[in-house]
């Protein structure tokens, strides 16, 4: 039977649960430099109820965005600012959006998709690796990236 009180230890359960999870990969984190694992994709889809500044509101405000700019969304992720920045740039801005992880890409593609977005491409490769052909930008997002970029002392740097 479904009590109000049942309910209660439930929901305080999921919190828990989610702060439990956050916590753990906060410390696996800072104890190596590994990329957000897929699964945990929805808490990066996730904008914090508790905080203001790294809400994607907020992120979006500071941009200063305007149609026919090109961005890069660097560890894009599952295009949690990709595909809000791609709809401001319409109807000719570009967001180049890359993510180390083929999932999160899989994941980011599927919302451009459903959004009927043509104006973002998707790039599979790591901060670094030099895969990303040379050109200019408007705006360059890293967004919770800095800290998962495996081996920083590879990055490609110009002279």
């Amino acid at each position: 039977m479904t009590t109000p009180v049942n309910i209660l230890i439930g929901l305080v359960g999921l919190i828990l649960l989610i702060v439990l999870l956050a916590f753990a990969w906060r410390f696996a984190s800072n104890r190596a430099s590994i990329p957000c694992p897929v699964w945990l994709r929805w808490l990066v889809e996730f904008d914090n109820p508790f905080t203001g500044i790294n809400r994607t509101s907020a992120i979006l405000q500071h941009l200063d965005l305007r149609p026919g700019m090109k961005v890069l969304d660097l560890g894009c992720g599952p295009g949690r600012l990709a595909i809000p920045i791609a709809e401001q740039l319409r109807p000719n801005g570009e967001v180049v959006a890359v993510d180390i992880q083929a999932g999160m890409l899989r994941r980011a593609q599927a919302k451009a998709q459903a959004a009927k977005l043509n104006n973002i491409h998707f790039l599979h490769a790591g901060a670094g690796e030099g895969k990303l052909a040379p050109t200019q930008f408007d705006r360059v997002l890293l967004v919770t990236v800095l800290g998962e970029i495996v081996d920083r002392t590879s990055i490609k740097r110009d002279p």
